[in-house]
């Protein structure tokens, strides 16, 4: 049985982003429902202003200056021991 890490990803200083393991679960549900809301907010910001981002037209920390953080469980491991995250069984808990 796989584990799933969940990070959760903040701006850090005025333009970069930070990722920081929060958690864990085997739950595809969760992480289905995690990855569907990172899409449709953060990875649909980056994706409609690639070229923007680029050109340092657009800044990230616009999207982030209404969203404090988005969460993001895309890191599968085999083991969770020795990584100090706690269980998430619900995306509440997050």
């Amino acid at each position: 049985m796989g584990y799933y890490v969940i990070s959760k990803i903040e701006l850090e200083g005025s333009d970069s982003l930070k990722s920081t393991d929060v958690g864990y679960t085997s739950d595809v549900d969760i992480v289905n429902e995690i990855n569907e809301a990172y899409d449709a907010s953060l990875g649909l910001f980056l994706g409609e202003n690639r070229t923007k981002l680029e050109l340092r037209l657009v800044s990230v920390s616009s999207f982030f200056s209404e969203t404090p953080y988005v969460n993001e469980a895309r890191t599968e491991v085999d083991e969770i021991e020795g990584l100090s995250l706690s269980e998430i069984n619900n995306v509440n808990e997050l």
